[in-house]
């Protein structure tokens, strides 16, 4: 989340608040320190009651806007809301049954969670895997902890968690302020949160006032480009590929396109061989799995010689010139990668790019901290998480498209549109 909230503030806003994000990190990490260590020795210092109204009244604010939502994001509106709303009930309710239920929630998240972080970084060896695959193991360790709590039973369950959460947002905000801070002037965040390699070094594009023209994320889901009727399967088809009554598979594509001259759209230059025997070689992002690719020439020729996007996300307000300069050097490399550098990583790459510093033209702190109390910024940052950890699709990135639209442009009065529908609908 908050790599994702200083992206959209830009670089500027970040190498002049990088101090004070260096002391906000020390502050939060030494007070996750705390309350874990309250937990550690049953202490009862730490607020539980005001924390599970905080946390109920955001799941009612979140259940509420879930009314209101589409797609995909009301599916995930409601299962955020509906997991903080029992959390919530279970604080308050005080009861030591209620403490057994969420040491068992808590843990089974972070188990679940840390394998798939093993597996993904197992299959793909990405970069750094070897780090990620040991901070998986770390979150099963404290998944196991959790279940089996010592010295203090299932009483500390809350502060540990809390405590664990808030250390981990310190041990991420302080290396990243750091990095912010010595940041080369040919270096922008957008190539920093990339994968090493991925977006070769250029300039920084200095941020101008709003685009006149529009910015369009093109996707053509699985279940959209398949040429027949493909066989109901609601989570595999959106997210990974669609399999027609012929068997023929459909993995769907994504594009980027800043009309007139601009079209982000990659595809390997020969078919990748997709036997299963070399099934998980392919998934691994090594050199020897990269392929010459080929970029399209625009979203008119692609339509005519396939189909229409199904699915399409506008942006008005974007950085133009960040955009070019990044496919300026971004295009130099012509090579094709099934998981690192696909069609979807091209396109969110991209989009990076040129939401980058966007929010940075509305205001300073005030506007960055009202992005930590808005819904899709914490989706914005589940999808790109599992999204780099294992691959980008054009599933995830329709939805990841969809969360940034939403920080960016974001809907005015909704709370005020949200009660007269609830009115009218009662009425």
């Amino acid at each position: 989340m908050l790599q994702l909230a200083l992206l959209l503030m830009g670089a500027n806003f970040v190498r002049k608040s990088a101090p004070v994000l260096v002391i906000i990190g020390l502050l939060w990490g030494g007070l996750g320190v705390t309350v874990f260590m309250d937990g550690l020795e049953g202490m009862r210092y730490f607020p539980f009651h005001v924390f599970g109204l905080i946390l109920l009244a955001e799941s009612l604010v979140t259940l509420f806007l879930a009314g209101g939502a589409a797609g995909a994001k009301k599916s995930v509106f409601y299962f955020k809301g509906g997991i903080f709303c029992f959390i919530a009930v279970l604080i308050l309710s005080g009861r030591e049954s209620s403490n057994l239920l969420l040491a068992i929630l808590f843990g089974f998240a972070f188990f679940i969670t840390g394998l798939f972080v093993m597996a993904s970084a197992w299959v793909v060896r990405y970069d750094r895997w070897r780090q990620v695959f040991f901070s998986g193991v770390a979150q099963l360790i404290f998944a196991l902890f959790l279940f089996l709590p010592y010295p203090t039973h299932h009483h500390g369950t809350i502060s540990q968690f809390v405590g664990m959460i808030m250390i981990l947002g310190g041990i991420q905000c302080i290396p990243l302020a750091f990095r912010a801070f010595k940041m080369r002037d040919g270096v922008t965040l957008s190539a920093m949160m990339a994968p090493p390699g991925l977006i070769p070094v250029s300039p920084p594009a200095a941020v101008t006032d709003a685009c006149e023209g529009l910015l369009i994320v093109h996707i053509w889901t699985p279940e959209g480009s398949a040429a027949n009727s493909p066989v109901p399967r609601p989570v595999f088809n959106r997210y990974i590929a669609a399999v027609d009554v012929h068997g023929v598979i459909s993995t769907g594509h994504a594009a980027l396109e800043m009309p007139p001259s601009l079209y982000i759209s990659l595809y390997p230059a020969v078919d990748i061989e997709r036997s299963p025997a070399e099934f998980f070689n392919t998934l691994k992002a090594i050199q020897e799995n990269n392929v010459p690719g080929l970029y399209q020439k625009s979203y008119t020729s692609e339509a005519a010689g396939w189909c229409e996007s199904d699915r399409k996300i506008v942006f008005s307000d974007f950085n133009a010139q960040a955009l070019q300069r990044f496919w300026d050097s971004y295009r130099q490399l012509v090579i094709y990668n099934l998981t690192w550098r696909n069609c979807s990583s091209s396109v969110a790459c991209g989009l990076e790019a040129a939401l980058e510093g966007v929010i940075s033209r509305r205001g300073g702190w005030l506007h960055f901290l009202r992005l930590f109390f808005m819904p899709e910024l914490w989706i914005a940052a589940q999808l790109r998480k599992r999204a780099t950890t294992m691959a980008w699709t054009p599933g995830l990135m329709l939805d990841y498209a969809r969360a940034l639209h939403a920080l960016v442009h974001p809907v005015r009065h909704s709370w005020l549109r949200r009660w007269r529908q609830l009115d009218k609908s009662q009425s």
